[in-house]
């Protein structure tokens, strides 16, 4: 069930809402809400909801276990069960099929690995099982008590509303609220309501509105001249912004109309003026989950220039890895690596910059990252180099596209993004032009697609 589709609109959310409000005491009404995050994930997922509720399981126990176990080899041994549950089950959905293709294209016709199985990929498995092992890891660490409830657990891993793409909440900032009695504040839940709209603006009027115009363009890149190449994956930069964060608002909204907060995923990322900067801006709950469980604990900067460059390459081949199956996707984490090490290695001089002028790098380096990611495959990528080293021509894409990617680049450079607006501040002229948005983007849903993270 997508967050942008009538059904979830008009009836999912209602129904959520009320009876999450309905319920007197704070048990009841977790129950009720993880019993509807396993519904909706039931509707993108099926039978592999157990897939989930054996992961919720599974870490739970190994959280109260190592709560209990004081002796540091048996604390390891219990956490190692954990790890490798959580991967090798990531591993098997995610990679199997690539594997297997991989195996089979070293020798084309003669397949080494001869089998019919092909895995699917169970939405959200890289977000939940990301989340609940950083739980198992925080746990370990003593850097947060297990939890004792079942259900806070179960409510905590399966929450709809971050379930599918995230943002990745840690189990620090959400389990204590999932325990706080009390009912939620109507101004919350106005607030939440807002946020949800501009969200679903976000996601349907800009991010949609481009991906139907730019689509076509980047799928026939042998018919298209250098200039709309360029045009259509400068569309993809902004479509892949306003679509995620478009995601991420709607899911912080409905957190906080349920009375929770969730961690902000986006800060005007296109305003970075480093790499670094990027990345602190950029999908920011799966960055800093990356630092604290995989960057840091290789020895992040604290082992030498050498190891350093290790593990921040290391730390964003696993990171693009992470996104997709493909080995476009390692070399969309391999080009931001070596972003990282290159500016790593000029700080002081590009920090006496104009802040202008490395905003003049930033964004082109931005849209060339993302060519990688958005190819499907390694043949997709050299057909877009083929593409824009061609010979120049006058461009053919539709007015309507350099429209949408004109509106969504004036969006972007805005000073001020979602985060900042103060919801409870509106004033009724705004109040009246946000429901106008909201309304032309619920008539545009037929035209709507699924969120590009849903893949992930």
């Amino acid at each position: 069930m997508k967050f942008n589709s009538l059904e979830f609109l008009f009836l999912f959310m209602p129904i959520v809402l009320i009876g999450f409000r309905v319920w007197p005491r704070r048990r009841q009404a977790l129950l009720f809400i993880t019993l509807a995050s396993y519904v909706f994930y039931a509707f993108a997922a099926k039978w592999l909801t157990l897939l989930m509720l054996v992961s919720t399981t599974v870490d739970y126990t190994v959280g109260i276990l190592l709560d209990r176990e004081d002796r540091p080899g048996r604390r390891k041994l219990i956490l190692l069960l954990s790890l490798v549950f959580n991967l090798g089950l990531l591993s098997f959905f995610k990679y199997f099929n690539f594997f297997v293709d991989g195996v089979n294209a070293l020798r084309p016709g003669h397949p080494v690995l001869t089998t019919t199985l092909r895995v699917a990929l169970p939405a959200g498995i890289s977000f939940y099982t990301f989340q609940s092992m950083g739980y198992s890891i925080d746990v370990y660490r003593r850097h947060l008590k297990a939890a004792r409830s079942y259900l806070e657990f179960a409510s905590f891993v399966s929450l709809f509303p971050q379930l599918i793409a995230g943002p990745i909440v840690r189990p620090s900032v959400l389990l204590p609220q999932l325990a706080r009695e009390g009912k939620v504040d109507d101004s919350r839940v106005t607030e939440g309501l807002f946020l949800f709209a501009c969200g679903l603006a976000k996601k349907v009027l800009i991010a949609d509105r481009i991906a139907f115009f730019a689509d076509p363009i980047l799928d026939s890149l042998s018919r298209q001249t250098p200039i709309d190449g360029w045009l259509a994956m400068v569309g993809f930069a902004l479509q892949i912004y306003f679509d995620f964060s478009g995601y991420t608002d709607m899911a912080r909204g409905l957190a906080r109309m349920l009375g929770l907060e969730f961690t902000i995923n986006f800060d005007s990322p296109y305003h970075a003026d480093s790499p670094s900067d990027f990345w602190k801006r950029w999908h920011v709950s799966l960055s800093s989950w990356l630092r604290d469980y995989l960057y840091i604990p290789l020895g992040g900067n604290r082992k030498g220039e050498r190891r350093t460059s290790f593990n921040l390459m290391a730390t964003m081949l696993l990171g693009g890895l992470w996104h997709g199956a493909g080995f476009n996707f390692i070399v969309w984490g391999g080009f931001h690596g070596l972003l990282l090490l290159v500016f790593h290695r000029i700080e002081r001089p590009w920090a006496r910059l104009p802040r202008a002028a490395k905003h003049l790098v930033m964004l082109p380096l931005l849209v060339l990252s993302w060519v990688p990611f958005r190819m499907h495959s390694m043949a997709d990528l050299a057909a877009f180099l083929r593409c824009v080293r061609g010979p120049i021509r006058a461009p053919a894409a539709p007015g309507a596209l350099w429209l949408y990617v004109a509106l969504g680049a004036v969006i972007v450079a805005l000073p001020k993004n979602s985060n900042a607006i103060r919801w409870h501040e509106l004033k009724w002229r705004h109040v009246f032009a946000l429901a106008a948005v909201t309304t032309l983007a619920i008539l545009h849903l037929n035209l709507s697609s699924k969120f590009l993270y849903f893949a992930f």
